[in-house]
This record gives structure tokens, sequence and C-alpha cells, in this order.
């Protein structure tokens, strides 16, 4: 095959295995255990799942016409994307080492809520979104505690990332974090946030 050649093009002709295929595209080192927790959750679902109206009319622009196949791939795209959020998360001690204190303390401000964390096998993971290169996201730690914590990680993450109507900068829509992360912390920066927030996940129940 050409050098040129995608992912895709290659699984067709059967020079990529499927699985390889997923961790070309994704960029994520998935293994064999993402793969039997995302079988288990495919295997576990009703036969006839629920599908999103948005999910459905974007597999349906892609030509996935038919119901059984549309939800399938929704549901495979989550339980990938959820994949991805596992790798991408960092450990508790990962996030002390990051933020220069203790694991004692990172694990007093999951509790106070300052940190999100969620369940993931034997470990707790913190979402990558609330750290930036140096530290964590100014100012986020004010919005944080308004989270639900049963909320679904990949709802979190969505939350805080996905550009907002109400929060602008220079004439476009920016998300909770961009919009923390340029603010000098006011008031009324830090309220508008978490009416945003608030706002956002009462729509995601």
């Amino acid at each position: 095959m050409a050098g040129s050649a995608t992912a895709e093009d290659r699984y067709r002709s059967g020079h990529l295995a499927f699985e390889d295929a997923l961790r070309e595209v994704t960029g994520v080192p998935l293994d064999r255990d993402d793969f039997v927790q995302i079988l288990h959750s495919l295997d576990s679902r009703p036969v006839v799942p629920e599908l999103s109206e948005h999910d459905a009319r974007i597999l349906d622009g892609a030509g996935f016409t038919g119901y059984r196949t549309a939800a399938t791939i929704a549901r495979l795209d989550r339980d990938i994307r959820m994949a991805t959020l596992v790798h991408n998360s960092k450990t508790i001690d990962g996030a002390a080492v990051h933020l220069g204190v203790t694991p004692a303390r990172a694990r007093q401000r999951i509790t106070a809520g300052a940190l999100w964390a969620f369940d993931s096998g034997r470990h707790r993971l913190l979402l990558p979104e609330q750290f930036t290169d140096t530290g964590e996201v100014p100012h986020l730690d004010k919005i944080m505690p308004s989270i639900a914590q049963d909320l679904y990680p990949l709802t979190v993450q969505a939350l805080r990332t996905q550009p907002q109507d109400s929060l602008v900068v220079d004439g476009h829509p920016v998300s909770i974090v961009t919009w923390l992360t340029g603010s000098a912390g006011s008031a009324d920066d830090i309220e508008k946030a978490r009416e945003v927030t608030t706002i956002a996940e009462w729509e995601s129940m």
C-alpha cells in the first residue's frame, strides 16, 4: 500500500486490523482491557438502544441510516471517547505531583469539590481539563463544587470544554476553561461561569 493510504483504506484492504486502526485514528494506546470493556459495554446494553436526535442526525449525515447500526456506532464512539478520557486523566498521585502538593492534600481538595474526580476500576482519576501545563486552570476551583459528583465524566468534560454562547471573548463563544484562563477572577466573571455551568448541567440531565 502507498504510504499516503489512510487507516480506513488499509483497514478496508485487510492490511490493518480493526484494533490497530482505532489506535491510529484516535491516537490512544488502546489495549486488550480497553477493548474488553468496550465489548462488555456493547453486550450489556439493550438490543434496541436509545439514540439521541443529535447523534442520529450526525450518523445519518455520515451515511449510517440503519437504526441498529447507527446506535451501535454511537455507543462505540462514546466508549472510545471514554477510553481516551481515562488514558488522558491523572491519577491522584499524578495530580499531586503536577500541583506540587501531597496526595493527601489532593484527596482533600477532591472531597471539598475543588477538583473533580471519577472512579475507573480500582482508581480515582481527575479530568485533564482541570490542569494547565504548569498547574491548574485558574479560578476553576470556585466553579467545580457546583458540579454534581454523579455526572458522567464525558458530560463534565463537555461542560468544561465546549464553547458557551453566553461566554464571549473577542466576539467568539469560548469554553468555561478558556473563559476562566483569560479572566482576572472578578466576582462577575466567576458568577457568569457558574451560571453557565448550572444551566448546562440541567440541560444535560
